[in-house]
């Protein structure tokens, strides 16, 4: 039977004997593996850079799953759910940290600072054999920095961290990222997505917010447009279904329990609203993933 809740994780929770104040850790692959292969979802409260050297096997995030392979990098953002499974003697190192500890030092570029650079990653990246190996050159100086207790290591690690970072969203070719420019109207877009992972469970309207930024609902939405291709609602509505799918995949909760979680007045409205967007029931969706991906919860 699955957990009625997604425990929220903390690198202080992992109770790993070595950390940068709760806030940094460097840790084998095969160790974070062990961590999260017990049987109850969780939700991290860090960032997770996953690099894979050599070896096999599955991770799911959310409700994705992607194969663990050479020369791929992963990144997991916070609240993402995610398991190993079918694990075979791979290799590799994970990076966690958090929101704090990179921004420890902040240069004063948005490109750099996380609250606008890690917006909607993609969780997955493959490397060339090259582009690989540079990469892990600059995990090898983290790891480094990380065992000695010198001077300035946390900076260094920071600033080193940011490098990385940089390089993983370099290798998306995205012109969103690479391009970041400061100005009102991404602005406008960032503080709207921070109140969406603050409210989507009570606020579901695009004019909810747009008060909340003193703005007009009609230019939020044509903000959003613009810049994502979507509109303000179905930014709202992929954030409230993002976290109905975490709930149906990876707890016991009834699909009612879920509703009431999620801010419905009721099952019905939840179940309509979940259908119109995923084009099938919350039952539906649970016994489809559960008969696909079986494997994750007889591994766990």
């Amino acid at each position: 039977m699955a957990s009625s809740v997604i425990n929220a994780i903390t690198i202080n929770s992992l109770k790993h004997p070595f950390s940068l104040d709760g806030e940094f850790i460097v840790l084998t692959l095969k160790d974070l593996a062990t961590l999260f292969s017990v049987r109850n979802s969780f939700k991290t409260k860090f960032y997770t850079l996953l690099i894979v050297e050599s070896g096999a096997g599955k991770l799911l995030i959310d409700h994705e799953v992607h194969d663990l392979k050479k020369n791929r990098v992963f990144f997991v953002d916070y609240n993402q759910v995610f398991r190993f499974s079918e694990v075979e003697s791979f290799k590799g190192e994970a990076v966690l940290f958090t929101r704090s500890f990179y921004n420890l030092i902040y240069t004063g570029n948005r490109k750099i600072k996380n609250d606008t650079a890690f917006s909607d990653l993609p969780s997955v990246m493959d490397f060339t054999k090259s582009e690989f190996n540079n990469f892990r050159v600059g995990i090898a100086d983290i790891k480094g920095e990380f065992k000695t207790s010198a001077l300035l290591n946390k900076e260094i690690i920071c600033l080193l961290l940011k490098v990385s970072m940089l390089k993983y969203i370099r290798k998306t070719n995205n012109p969103d990222y690479i391009n970041f420019k400061t100005n009102k109207k991404n602005s406008y877009i960032e503080q709207f997505k921070d109140l969406i992972e603050i409210h989507f469970k009570d606020l579901k309207r695009t004019s909810d917010y747009s008060k909340y930024l003193a703005i007009s609902a009609n230019y939020l939405n044509a903000l959003v447009k613009e810049k994502l291709d979507i509109s303000a609602e179905n930014l709202i509505q992929n954030r409230v279904i993002l976290e109905a799918e975490r709930l149906l995949l990876n707890t016991d909760l009834s699909v009612t329990e879920i509703s009431f979680e999620l801010g419905f007045s009721d099952k019905s409205h939840f179940g309509k609203y979940f259908k119109k967007i995923t084009e099938e029931s919350p039952n539906n969706f649970r016994k489809k993933f559960q008969s696909q991906n079986l494997h994750f919860r007889e591994d766990s």
